[in-house]
C-alpha cells in the first residue's frame, strides 16, 4: 500500500512538471524586480575570479542579505592583506551592493577551500562601481537632455571618469548610489551626478577653475602595487602594506616589544564643495588597481619610502611615505595625496594625511573645497583588549563608556573640543596604565598644517568595520560641513567602549586656499604639477605621546591656602602641591571648598565664601589605575570683616 501511495505522488508531481513546461515555454518568464539573485560580473573574469564570485553568491547568508533586493557585484579581487586566515591561503574578495538597502555585502573565499571565511554586512556603505555601472552613469550623462541644454551641445565623452558623488538637496542625500560625470568646458566644469538607484540624472552644478598649470601626463603600470614590507629600527617593528582602496596600510606596529597599534590606514578622501548649499562634494579612494579591483581608485606613484625622521639636523626616529597621483596632476580636477606615518626613536608616533589639490573649483566668490581624509587607527596599547578612552573637557578626563564622537563646532555633549596644557583632546589607556595622549594638528608640527579641526569617533572593534578594506563610508550624510556625519557616525551605536578593544577615527579638515596675495601661501594647492612641480600641500593628524611606562607607585594629595580667615569679599586662593607617581600620567583633581561648592583645576583654584562659617576644605586625587587620595585642609572661617557686606550666618 506505501508502495503505490508514493508511486501515485511521483505520476502526480511528474504531470505537474509537464504542464509547468508547457507554460513556460507558451509565455515569456517575467523578471520579478528584486526576486532575483545578484546579478553577477559577466566583463572578463578569471577562472580564479568566476569561482570566487560562484562559491560567494550559492552562500546562505549572502543569499539572506541579497535576495529580495536588487543587488549587483561590484568587484572580485584578490585579498592582498596578510593577516588571519587568508596568510597562507589564496583568498579572494567579493563585494556585493544592494541599492534597495544601500548595503553592501563582503565575502571572503578561500579559493583553495572553496570554503567562504567571512561575511560582513555593511548597511550604509557603497564599494566603488563596476564596469556596467560606469558605463551606465556615462551614457546617462551623455544623453540627458538637461545636460545638452546645459553644455549647449551633444558630448561623446565625460573628460573625468564617475567617480562617487553627490549634490546635495537631491536624492543623493538619501543613501542613493550616485556617480559624477563631468564636463569640462573652458574654464568650467559642469557636473552631472548621476542616481544609479533610479537610473536617471540627479542634478547639474557649475564649477570653474584657473587655466591649468604645466603637467607632464603619465599611466601608472595597471597592475603596480608597492611591495610590502617590514621595519624593525628605532625600538619599532611593524609591517606596511599597500592596499586597494585604503591606501597605505601599518599593522602589527610595537615599540620596545610592546604593542601599539594594531592597524592605521586612510580608508578615503571626502571633498566638499561646502560654500553654497547645491555644489556636489565627491569622494577618493587611493590604493592599488588591477583588474579584479572595483571603483576607481587613485593610483600609488612610486615605492613606499622609509625615510630619516629629522629634528634640527639629528635623526629621532624614521617615516613611511606613500605618494599616490592621478596621471593628469597638476590640472583642474587631479588630485595628488600622500600619507606619512611617522614613529620617533622615544615611542610617539604620529599619523598623517596630505593633500596636493589640484581642486575642481576656482571661482572668487565661492568658497574653495575642504579635504576631509577619513582615517581609521585601531589603537592597542600594550594589547588589543582592556583600553579605555577619555576627554578632556577644560578641567578634567571625563572616561568614555560608550561610543561617542566630538566635533570642532558646538554640538550638545559632543563638542567643540577642549584642549589640556600639552594640547591633548583626549587619552588612550589599558588596565595596566600604559596609554598614549591623543593631540591634534594646531599649526605646531612645521611642516605647514594650518591645524586639524578634527572629528574624532571613539568606537567598539568590529571586524567588518575595517579590519579589511572598506567600501565608501555614509555617502549619504558626509561632507555635511559642521555636521558630525563624516561617515564614521555609522559605526557609533551607542555599545560599550570602556575597558575593551576600541578603534579611533580622525577625520582633520582642510580649506583650500589658492590665493598667494594674502600674506599666506596657498594651501591644499598645485600651482604646476610635472615636470616642475610648485606645490603647496595641507597636512594633518593626531600626534600620539605615550605615558605611563615603569610607572609605579600612588598619588599623595596636599594643598596650601593663602589665609584661615577670609571676609565674604576676599578671595582664597588654593595652590595644589600634590604628587604623582610621574608628571606626565593623567589625573583629576577635584576641590570642595566645604560651603557646598566643588569644581576641578589641576593647579590652582580660587573662591570667595558669600556666607559665614567654618568650612573644611578637601582635594581629592584621582590617577585612575595608579589609585586615588584626599588631601583635608585646616577649617576656613569666613566672617564680615567688610561691614559693607552683611553676615549671613550659615543655616539663617
Amino acid at each position: 500500500m506505501k508502495r503505490r501511495s508514493v508511486l501515485l505522488l511521483t505520476l502526480i508531481l511528474l504531470s505537474a512538471a509537464a504542464v509547468l513546461l508547457i507554460l513556460t515555454r507558451m509565455a515569456p518568464v517575467r523578471e520579478v524586480r528584486g526576486k532575483t539573485a545578484a546579478r553577477p560580473l559577466t566583463d572578463q573574469l578569471t577562472a580564479q575570479q568566476q569561482r570566487a564570485q560562484d562559491i560567494a553568491l550559492s552562500d546562505g547568508r549572502v543569499q539572506a542579505y541579497t535576495l529580495g533586493r536588487r543587488s549587483e557585484v561590484m568587484g572580485v579581487r584578490q585579498v592582498r592583506q596578510s593577516d588571519g586566515a587568508c596568510a597562507a591561503a589564496n583568498c579572494r574578495r567579493v563585494d556585493i551592493y544592494s541599492m534597495d538597502a544601500n548595503a553592501t555585502t563582503s565575502v571572503i573565499v578561500n579559493l583553495d577551500s572553496g570554503d567562504v571565511l567571512d561575511v560582513w554586512y555593511q548597511p550604509g556603505l557603497q564599494p566603488g562601481l563596476n564596469a556596467r555601472l560606469a558605463d551606465r552613469a556615462v551614457k546617462i550623462a551623455l544623453n540627458d537632455p538637461a545636460v545638452i541644454a546645459e553644455l549647449g551641445f551633444r558630448p561623446t565623452a565625460v573628460d573625468m571618469a564617475p567617480v562617487a558623488a553627490r549634490l546635495r538637496g537631491t536624492s543623493c542625500d538619501q543613501g542613493h548610489l550616485c556617480a559624477g560625470p563631468t564636463f569640462r568646458v573652458g574654464n568650467r566644469i559642469l557636473w552631472a551626478v548621476v542616481d544609479l538607484t533610479e537610473d536617471r540624472l540627479a542634478g547639474l552644478d557649475w564649477t570653474e577653475v584657473q587655466p591649468d598649470g604645466p603637467n607632464q601626463l603619465y599611466q601608472p603600470a595597471s597592475d603596480f602595487c608597492p611591495t610590502p614590507g617590514s621595519v624593525n629600527r628605532d625600538g619599532w617593528t611593524l609591517a606596511y602594506a599597500t592596499t586597494d582602496t585604503d591606501g597605505l596600510r601599518v599593522s602589527n606596529a610595537s615599540y620596545q616589544g610592546r604593542q601599539v597599534l594594531t592597524s592605521a590606514k586612510l580608508v578615503e578622501w571626502h571633498v566638499d564643495y561646502n560654500g553654497t548649499y547645491f555644489y556636489p562634494g565627491f569622494f577618493d579612494v587611493i590604493g592599488c588597481t588591477d583588474n579584479t579591483s572595483n571603483g576607481f581608485p587613485i593610483a600609488p606613484y612610486g615605492e613606499t619610502q622609509i625615510l630619516d625622521l629629522m629634528e634640527g639636523g639629528t635623526t629621532v626616529g624614521f617615516e613611511l611615505v606613500q605618494d599616490f597621483r592621478m596621471s593628469a596632476w597638476g590640472a583642474a580636477c587631479n588630485y595628488r595625496y600622500e600619507q606619512r606615518m611617522q614613529f620617533w626613536d622615544d615611542g610617539r608616533f604620529r599619523i598623517v594625511s596630505g593633500a596636493f589639490g589640484r581642486g575642481c573649483g576656482d571661482s572668487a566668490d565661492i568658497p574653495q573645497p575642504v579635504y576631509r581624509p577619513v582615517v581609521r587607527i585601531d589603537i592597542a596599547v600594550n594589547g588589543d583588549d582592556n583600553d579605555t578612552f577619555a576627554w578632556w573637557d577644560g578641567g578634567q578626563w571625563q572616561t568614555v563608556i560608550s561610543e561617542t564622537y566630538r566635533t570642532p563646532y558646538p554640538d550638545p555633549g559632543h563638542g567643540p573640543h577642549a584642549y589640556d596644557s600639552q594640547g591633548a583632546v583626549g587619552w588612550v589607556m589599558d588596565s595596566s596604565g600604559l596609554g598614549y595622549y591623543v593631540i591634534p594638528g594646531q599649526g605646531q608640527f612645521g611642516d605647514g598644517g594650518r591645524g586639524d579641526a578634527p572629528f574624532l569617533y571613539v568606537t567598539r572593534h568590529k571586524p567588518e568595520e575595517g579590519d579589511a578594506d572598506l567600501p565608501i563610508i555614509n555617502p549619504g550624510g558626509s561632507n555635511v560641513a559642521d555636521d558630525h556625519q563624516q561617515g564614521p557616525d555609522l559605526f557609533v551605536n551607542g555599545e560599550s567602549a570602556a575597558n575593551t578593544n576600541i578603534v579611533l577615527w580622525y577625520v582633520p579638515q582642510h580649506g583650500t586656499d589658492r590665493r598667494a596675495d594674502d600674506g599666506n601661501p596657498p594651501y591644499c594647492w598645485t600651482v604646476a604639477g610635472e615636470p616642475n612641480p610648485e606645490t603647496y600641500p595641507c597636512y594633518g593628524g593626531p600626534l600620539f605621546v605615550p605615558f605611563g611606562v615603569g610607572v609605579t607607585g600612588s598619588p599623595s594629595a596636599s594643598f596650601v591656602v593663602n589665609g584661615a580667615e577670609f571676609g565674604v569679599a576676599d578671595t582664597a586662593v588654593f595652590t595644589n602641591t600634590s604628587t604623582l607617581p610621574d608628571p606626565n600620567i593623567p589625573a583629576n583633581f577635584l576641590w570642595n571648598f566645604g560651603d557646598g561648592v566643588t569644581t576641578g583645576s589641576p593647579v590652582t583654584a580660587t573662591h570667595r565664601y558669600l556666607i559665614g562659617g567654618i568650612f573644611t576644605p578637601t582635594l581629592t586625587v584621582d590617577a585612575f589605575v595608579w589609585g586615588m587620595d584626599t588631601a583635608v585642609g585646616q577649617p576656613i572661617t569666613a566672617t564680615a570683616k567688610n561691614s559693607f557686606l552683611p553676615l549671613i550666618e550659615n543655616g539663617g
